[in-house]
């Protein structure tokens, strides 16, 4: 269709550079800064997988994790799912392939990891056996495509953007994740878990949602009683229109990614069988997390914020709002203060959903890197309301442990924490 076609590449410039910025999003994308990954290995403590499961980065280098051994015993675990955005198609893909989101080549031999578990007084417990998942499929870990994938298939293939004719992409975000507990049960005695908290930032925390289950139900295999709970931190992208209505929006860019990376609810699929079924026709949706939601069997209590900074500027687009610097006229402030309880209407499923057993804290700070450690809502601290949630959380008829800021960005301007970006 020719106009699709030219609107295309219109908008791949944008495109481009919003890919290419995710090349450089820290590994803690999302995840509050001031708890920068506090268990530390004593040695290197990469784990490469043999390229024969399949595993493998965007440019084919082999898939790896990192581990670290908690000091006690094997029964607390934490699976932490780094974020970074994601490549909106194959010119996007082979830029990232370079970089550390799309290739294993450079990364560290020794990576910290954080535990997802905390105390009553919000402090962080730093004692679990920890796993970390890099980044380096572009699509969440949820694609997969057994041939190495043409980039020169895709239709506004520019020669002129120094991408080799020959060039190939591996596709293999399932796979990374699935080959990788298959080893952590296989030589790390995850089996003997008894409990497990999955959490990731950012892309890590749509990860959360579309995964949280697949692992769940490997861990339950093993022991039908272990307590598995997840925690996605800034997450909850919305399926929404930009500024200006363009039909270049961030949903066409993820339905392409769904097409691109082949994303199914097969064996080898990262979307939940029970949401495909659902949406038949629109699958794709399922990629995204307030359609996928409703379909997590396991608890989750998700980090988040109504105005959320990335979002901003890559969903809504605004041309000002999540800029630091940049004043928003009457109309943009409008559109975000609009954006912000479209958040809201697209969230409100959670707190009912599976019997009230979700959790959430939603603040109105505009942030993507947010200062959980700093925000308050209710008389508790972002982590003292986890923790609760976490020990209730089996009993789901009680009351949800859902935290909302009601006020317009910034709690109205009073809080003041330089992670807040400012408006208007």
């Amino acid at each position: 269709m020719p106009t699709m076609y030219h609107n295309f590449l219109v908008f791949l410039p944008l495109l481009l550079v919003i890919s290419n910025a995710d090349n450089s999003i820290d590994d803690n994308l999302g995840i509050d800064p001031s708890l920068k990954l506090p268990q530390v290995p004593k040695a290197d403590n990469i784990v490469f997988l043999p390229l024969e499961t399949e595993a493998a980065c965007l440019d084919g280098s082999p898939y790896a994790f990192y581990f670290v051994n908690g000091s006690s015993d094997n029964s607390k675990w934490t699976i932490t799912i780094q974020g970074g955005g994601w490549c909106y198609n194959e010119t996007g893909c082979y830029g990232r392939s370079k970089g550390s989101l799309g290739s294993s080549t450079k990364w560290s031999h020794s990576v910290g990891c954080g535990c997802m578990y905390y105390n009553p007084d919000g402090s962080r417990q730093n004692d679990c056996n920890c796993v970390h998942f890099p980044y380096c499929d572009g699509a969440s870990f949820s694609g997969y495509r057994e041939h190495a994938y043409p980039v020169s298939q895709w239709p506004p293939f520019d020669n002129g953007s120094h991408v080799p004719n020959n060039a190939t992409l591996y596709m293999r975000g399932i796979r990374n994740l699935d080959a990788t507990l298959d080893l952590l049960f296989s030589k790390y005695n995850l089996g003997q878990a008894k409990e497990m908290v999955v959490t990731g930032g950012s892309a890590g925390g749509l990860s959360t949602f579309l995964h949280a289950d697949r692992i769940a139900n490997r861990l339950k295999k093993q022991s039908k009683d272990v307590k598995v709970r997840a925690a996605p931190v800034v997450g909850y992208f919305l399926d929404h229109d930009n500024e200006v209505k363009g039909p270049q929006n961030y949903t066409a860019w993820m339905k392409y990614i769904y097409t691109m990376q082949n994303l199914t609810s097969s064996d080898d699929g990262g979307l939940m069988p029970s949401c495909v079924k659902t949406f038949s026709g629109d699958e794709f949706k399922c990629f995204m997390a307030p359609h996928a939601q409703a379909f997590v069997e396991t608890p989750y209590f998700m980090l988040n914020s109504k105005y959320d900074a990335w979002q901003m500027n890559n969903i809504l687009q605004s041309a000002c709002a999540g800029r630091d610097g940049i004043v928003c006229n009457a109309t943009q402030q409008r559109d975000v203060l609009a954006y912000g309880q479209d958040f809201m209407d697209q969230f409100s499923p959670v707190p009912i959903a599976k019997g009230g057993q979700n959790g959430a804290f939603i603040t109105s700070c505009i942030c993507h890197g947010c200062p959980w450690n700093d925000l308050t809502l209710q008389n508790k601290t972002t982590y003292q309301a986890l923790a609760e949630w976490y020990k209730s959380s089996e009993d789901i008829n009680e009351n949800p442990h859902v935290y909302i800021d009601s006020r317009t960005p910034n709690g109205d301007g009073t809080i003041k924490s330089k992670l807040c970006i400012t408006f208007p």
